[in-house]
């Protein structure tokens, strides 16, 4: 009889730290103009009453939210780029989805993403919850990773093998 007890209550603390919000990336390793940008916020749980809202940030920073089934943008270049969509009227089941197209993907984009939401339970209680960080890596076309000393490599490259051919 105490070990059934003892079960019950793991599974109910597993049940309250484990369930409700989380994030899906279709691919973090992005190569600019061929990998699409698709991430998922999903909150799941049969005891939530009502969610208030689903936000999805990059670098701590909100960029689209939804509230009910309208998407809300606070990055208003990002909105020019992105399409959003999701709803939260269904408590146990809501999402917002955004996505970026391969052509419209810019290296500004590559950073970390994670979900929060803000929820009420049925027994009333408030809370915040938040996904853990999710990096997107982009790279450009020929593989590798862009940065301002790029173009100093290739320059330095081909002044190599200029030399090394005479």
């Amino acid at each position: 009889m105490y070990r059934m007890r003892f079960v019950t209550v793991c599974l109910l603390i597993v049940h309250t730290a484990f369930a409700m919000i989380s994030i899906q990336v279709q691919n973090t390793f992005i190569k600019l103009g061929r990998t699409d940008i698709d991430i998922k916020c999903l909150v799941n749980d049969s005891e939530i009453a009502s969610i208030k809202n689903i936000q999805l940030r990059r670098s701590s920073t909100n960029i689209v939210s939804v509230k009910e089934s309208l998407p809300f943008w606070q990055d208003v270049k990002l909105q020019q780029r992105a399409n959003a969509y999701g709803s939260v009227i269904n408590a146990t089941f809501s999402y917002l989805h955004m996505m970026i197209d391969s052509q419209k993907v810019t290296t500004n984009d590559e950073a970390s993403y994670s979900c929060k939401t803000t929820v009420q339970y049925r027994n009333k209680t408030f809370a915040s919850l938040e996904t853990g960080n999710v990096y997107l890596n982009i790279t450009d076309v020929s593989g590798f990773q862009r940065s301002q000393h790029s173009a100093v490599l290739i320059h330095l490259t081909a002044d190599v093998n200029y030399l090394l051919s005479k």
